[in-house]
């Protein structure tokens, strides 16, 4: 049985009282074959961030993400950490209940959305091992702009910023379950990764795939958008039966068409970028080529350090 849960995300200010639980929402999906393991998804309600001035689009909010939890007869693998304390607070309470020792906590790449949360993991489950590739833990070493993570989110951010142990190898393993990295390139970021699991036939694809969320291309290059692509390809190549998205519509489940639907939509951008539309032509474009998708969002669309056109 696959399950995913949704704090109730109505409203983007559902996360500002910490002791406030939202109401759950569980989608139940029947498996395919049998296997001893399973997966949950929990996704984050979007929230407010006072990031840069939107002159297009929604207000400013960052889209919802997910967190994955694989798990067997005892114990379990958590994939990427969340970013609040408020986030990663819910969310520790979340893998609780399935009563499953954690093991691993595997971080898919080093955009702080998915692991600055990681401390607040780690003081719950202190037995938890931190892991993610060596060049996402390169990254994460680099970073330097967590004091403007905290003016983003005011009072959000812990003080302790974990950092994850390098992965020597390219897989490992939940009850004798091989879990494999699957190493991306570029993506949506530099040294990404997403996570296979053969006996489920799922992806855990991090950033490089979205689910009905608009997605964040307003920073490539005609050159990442073809590595990202070739990304898309090698993960299709699996022949996956479900696919998680770092980032997705929480109404929506977790289809393995999104590998193509993610492909569709960065040729897209990428045909509008070489027709020469400015930024308010470009952003109007995408929205009315997808227009059920959500998190129309500036920064996702045009880049964080976007002016008005």
């Amino acid at each position: 049985m696959r399950r995913q849960f949704q704090p109730n995300g109505r409203s983007l200010h559902a996360e500002a009282d910490r002791t406030l639980y939202p109401t759950s929402h569980w989608e139940h999906r029947v498996s395919t074959h049998q296997t001893q393991l399973d997966y949950d998804v929990f996704v984050a309600p979007a929230k407010p961030f006072n990031g840069l001035q939107a002159w297009i689009g929604d207000p400013p909010g960052w889209d919802p993400t997910t967190a994955t939890l694989i798990f067997g007869e005892r114990d379990a693998v958590l994939v990427d950490a969340l970013c609040t304390m408020n986030e990663a607070a819910v969310l520790a309470d979340w893998v609780g209940l399935h009563g499953r020792g954690l093991t691993t906590i595997y971080i898919t790449h080093a955009h702080f959305d998915h692991w600055l949360g990681l401390s607040v993991l780690l003081e719950r489950f202190p037995s938890a091992r931190a892991i993610a590739s060596a060049g996402t833990v390169g990254l994460m070493r680099r970073v330097s702009q967590f004091d403007t993570y905290r003016a983003w989110f005011p009072g959000k951010i812990a003080d302790t910023i974990g950092v994850p142990e390098p992965l020597v190898t390219d897989y490992f393993e939940l009850e004798g379950h091989r879990l494999e990295v699957i190493e991306t390139g570029h993506t949506d970021c530099n040294n990404s990764t997403s996570l296979y699991v053969p006996e489920l036939g799922v992806i855990v694809a991090g950033d490089v795939v979205y689910n009905h969320c608009h997605m964040y291309v307003g920073d490539t290059t005609q050159a990442s958008r073809n590595e990202w692509i070739a990304a898309l390809d090698k993960l299709a190549g699996l022949h996956p039966q479900a696919v998680v998205a770092g980032h997705k519509d929480p109404t929506c489940g977790n289809s393995p068409s999104i590998v193509a639907e993610s492909r569709g939509y960065i040729e897209s951008y990428g045909q509008l970028c070489d027709a020469g539309l400015r930024d308010r032509e470009l952003f109007d474009a995408m929205v009315s080529r997808y227009p059920d998708w959500i998190s129309r969002q500036q920064f996702l669309l045009l880049g964080l350090h976007s002016g008005h056109q």
